[in-house]
């Protein structure tokens, strides 16, 4: 495991952010970090098949700091809805610890993993939430609402959106075809836009804002 920390850390050294930013040193600690209690919990959780450190960097890291880019500057707090392994939310809050980020899990071994690894990263603006995200009320202005890993994700876009009426935006990771499903259900105060992924040919982050 210990070969495996090292090379995401050197992968984290030697990539930038979308922006051309590099990476912190403390930004690279945290994501590490993380890294490393994933392959912890890993066997026994299931939290994902992508555990090499090229392939957890190029899919759950990078696609949570594309994410990140997107945000809006009006939004104070992000929900991160079906938090699994933490992903985008908690890459998320090490990019930004001026946001408070909900991470979202109904299973009670999911969000034991996340609560011991916010404790781990000592990540004061996070708070993990065990429950159904179809619990939630209705969320403020400021915020802005993630969805990566939802089961039978077509199916919970209405309710998504529903959960998502007030919020400044949501992110939908997913096909492109879940743009139009949010679309339908939308009036023209929202704008929607499917962003595909760089380095995807596939993968899309569904935009939803409301129009200025």
């Amino acid at each position: 495991m210990t070969s495996e920390i090292e090379q995401l850390k050197n992968i984290l050294h030697k990539s930038k952010k979308w922006d051309g930013t590099e990476f912190s040193e403390t930004e690279i600690e945290l994501m590490s970090k993380h890294y490393e209690l994933v392959l912890k919990w890993n066997n026994r959780l299931h939290l994902t098949t992508l555990t090499q450190p090229r392939e957890f960097f190029e899919r759950h890291i990078r696609e949570s700091v594309f994410s990140e880019l997107l945000i809006l500057p009006i939004v104070n707090q992000v929900w991160d809805l079906g938090a699994g392994l933490g992903v985008p939310g908690m890459v998320i809050a090490i990019l930004r610890p001026d946001l408070i980020v909900h991470l979202v899990e109904v299973s009670r071994n999911k969000a034991l993993f996340l609560e011991e690894t916010v404790g781990d990263l000592r990540l004061n603006n996070v708070k993990v939430l065990k429950s159904r995200f179809e619990d939630i009320k209705r969320l403020h202005k400021e915020s802005c609402l993630t969805v990566r890993a939802i089961e039978r994700m077509e199916k919970a876009i209405p309710k998504i959106v529903r959960l998502g009426a007030e919020s400044s935006q949501i992110l939908i990771f997913g096909a492109k075809g879940l743009g139009e499903k949010a679309r339908n259900l939308l009036n023209d105060q929202h704008q929607v836009e499917s962003l595909l992924i760089p380095g995807s040919d596939r993968r899309y982050i569904i935009n939803i804002f409301r129009s200025t």
